[in-house]
């Protein structure tokens, strides 16, 4: 069974309850409300499966590197009252859009902020739940419909936090393979990736992917000037050690090396583009929940097998 609590927050089991939950049949979104899971109670599988995946990192400078990335301390449970009391480990977010001196950067932390308080006991998604039921429409979906938006008061503040930070709105969402994904956004992997990815027109992507049909990562890649609000979530940001590699398209990369709570290797790599902010996440296990036996060459070999220059 895979670990699930420190993926990037795109999976398939997510993406259904989240169309079954709250869209109409033709609307297409991407992300699960973080809300939805806290709402849930805290129980020792639970608790199980967050010490298990809890990574570290370390500050770096924020011309690169993971450190930068996390917004601040945030909870599992209810609040982080509650997670002290059950013994949850500590737990942050991390931007994937970008760095803090971005736009995009301070949109999302602005919007995490935001989500970490509302409707913390469910009953606005409730009631908006039986209304698209009652009616078989969703208000938002056309606009709203890559942030999983069901009430007035979140679609307002995603036009002020777009209006503040002159950021446009995810539109077009459609996936597919790998060849399907390069047909969207261009030749900017060899044939070393195959996988599956979801993306929107402006460019934007996420791909769970596998290197030379051995090693499974996820790499998302941000498009500057819009709006995103996908998260990783994290235990601490202590640990890791970060250095800088400049890969065979001539684009230096910040590759960052730590542990998990179970030992196991954890691997991210980052690019600052300028166009982009991309970040890899080479994931600790594999697709059965053996340990992802990667080499230090296999890491560098993956940031080898995508174009940085043209993303």
């Amino acid at each position: 069974m895979r670990d699930t609590t420190d993926k990037i927050k795109m999976d398939v089991a997510r993406k259904a309850e989240m169309r079954e939950k709250l869209m109409s049949s033709t609307a297409k979104t991407t992300e699960l409300p973080r809300h939805n899971v806290k709402k849930k109670v805290v129980t020792t599988v639970l608790v199980a499966a967050v010490v298990s995946a809890m990574g570290a990192t370390a500050y770096a400078a924020i011309t690169g590197g993971i450190g930068p990335l996390s917004f601040e301390r945030s909870s599992w449970g209810p609040s982080i009252e509650e997670d002290i009391k059950n013994s949850m480990p500590p737990r942050e977010e991390w931007s994937l859009q970008g760095y803090p001196d971005t736009p995009e950067y301070k949109a999302s932390a602005e919007w995490n902020k935001f989500e970490q308080s509302y409707d913390r006991d469910g009953k606005i998604l409730d009631k908006a739940d039986a209304e698209q039921k009652r009616t078989g429409v969703d208000p938002f979906g056309e606009k709203y419909g890559s942030y999983l938006i069901y009430s007035q008061e979140m679609a307002d503040k995603v036009d002020e936090i777009t209006a503040k930070y002159n950021l446009k709105l995810h539109t077009g969402f459609d996936d597919g393979d790998e060849k399907r994904l390069e047909e969207k956004v261009g030749d900017i992997f060899n044939d070393n990736i195959t996988g599956g990815a979801y993306f929107y027109d402006d460019g934007t992507f996420q791909m769970d992917a596998l290197y030379k049909n051995k090693y499974n990562f996820q790499i998302r890649r941000c498009v500057r000037g819009y709006f995103d609000t996908v998260t990783i979530n994290v235990g601490t940001n202590k640990g890791f050690e970060e250095y800088t590699y400049t890969t065979k398209s001539g684009i230096p990369v910040t590759i960052s090396e730590g542990k998990d709570v179970r030992g196991r290797r954890r691997t991210f790599i980052t690019a600052n583009l300028k166009n982009s902010f991309v970040v890899i996440n080479i994931m600790p296990f594999d697709y059965d929940g053996n340990p992802n036996d990667y080499t230090d060459k296999d890491i560098k070999d993956i940031a080898d097998s995508f174009y940085f220059d043209k993303m």
